[in-house]
């Protein structure tokens, strides 16, 4: 007789998930726990923002996550100062407050231009 190691809760026909990543995230939902990024996005939504503009970067995949589940919208550039001077516009434009959410390091650094702009 062998051991069954997992039983599938798999409706008959559908596609399972198996990934690590998706694993990980079933079982955080399941024990109720809310990452980072999800904190940040429960944040900004709080405030009213509506819109992101960033360069997507290794470090920030959690917030677009919690941006995507928060309903923000994510404007993805091609570079870190124009995320910084979108967002400076959008806000000079629309009254909203403008987000730039950027990676750690150079990431940080090359927006600084389009935030001093900002002031």
């Amino acid at each position: 007789m062998a051991a069954v190691i997992s039983e599938s809760k798999v409706a008959p026909g559908a596609v399972s998930s198996t990934t690590a990543d998706d694993t990980l995230k079933r079982k955080s939902r399941e024990a109720g726990v809310v990452s980072g990024g999800h904190l940040v996005a429960r944040a900004l939504k709080n405030e009213g923002v509506d819109t992101i503009f960033t360069l997507c970067g290794g470090h920030i995949i959690d917030i677009y996550d919690g941006c995507i589940d928060e309903g923000i919208r994510i404007i993805d550039v091609r570079h870190e100062q124009v995320a910084a001077h979108a967002a400076d516009g959008y806000a000079r434009q629309t009254g909203k407050l403008g987000v730039v959410v950027t990676t750690a390091g150079p990431g940080c650094t090359n927006a600084v231009t389009g935030i001093a702009t900002a002031f």
